[in-house]
């Protein structure tokens, strides 16, 4: 029997409609039912909720029920995944700054620290990619849709947008103070450009 043979079975056999299931709930009509046809499936939070009002064990819940197992597994993958997502996001947000103070010489780093802020950057970019491409793979929906736009769900037009900014950055540094230092956010930029190219052809 599946989750949503379970619920609706045992919703019968205590004579409760899913009018009353939902108000007690505090939910709609229409997520109940959702819930028993499984088209959608509830949170851990209502599924504990579950076991509780029914006065079934969450193992009978879940037994035999690949699709709520599932779920589940992957609400988890996804909780885990966020934050370090958000992390390398900060991560890539501070280092661009440093990069960007340097550049405008509102602050002094030498050409040693420069190139490792340039390369930590790249490896936060690496890996932000790739957990994107898991995302993809495995439907986790971790991306806001600001970061759909950058990372070329909608296109390369809005996905370039990041990467101009850098090699713009890096020309205007060039001409404006006659120093090569220009070159770290082109080379950012270049290399932030050419992923999205080759992630939107595997596409």
């Amino acid at each position: 029997m599946t989750f949503g043979d379970h619920l609706k079975s045992v919703r019968l056999e205590k004579h409760l409609t899913q009018d009353q299931v939902a108000k007690d709930f505090f939910i709609t009509r229409q997520t109940i039912s959702s819930w028993e046809n499984e088209k959608t499936y509830p949170d851990i939070t209502n599924l504990i909720k579950l076991s509780e009002y029914y006065h079934i064990s969450l193992d009978t819940l879940l037994k035999e029920d690949d699709g709520l197992r599932k779920y589940l597994e992957k609400k988890d993958v996804s909780q885990s995944l966020s934050p370090v997502r958000i992390s390398l996001l900060g991560i890539d947000v501070i280092l661009s700054l440093i990069l960007l103070s340097s550049l405008l010489n509102w602050i002094q780093i030498n050409s040693i620290v420069m190139s490792l802020i340039c390369i930590i950057t790249v490896l936060t970019i690496v890996a932000l990619n790739e957990i994107t491409k898991f995302d993809e793979t495995y439907h986790l929906n971790l991306q806001q849709t600001w970061q759909k736009y950058l990372s070329g769900d909608y296109g390369l037009l809005y996905a370039s947008i990041l990467p101009a900014i850098f090699i713009l950055l890096g020309i205007m540094i060039i001409w404006a103070q006659n120093s090569l230092t220009g070159i770290y956010p082109i080379g950012i930029g270049v290399f932030i450009f050419v992923l999205l190219i080759i992630r939107l052809k595997k596409k």
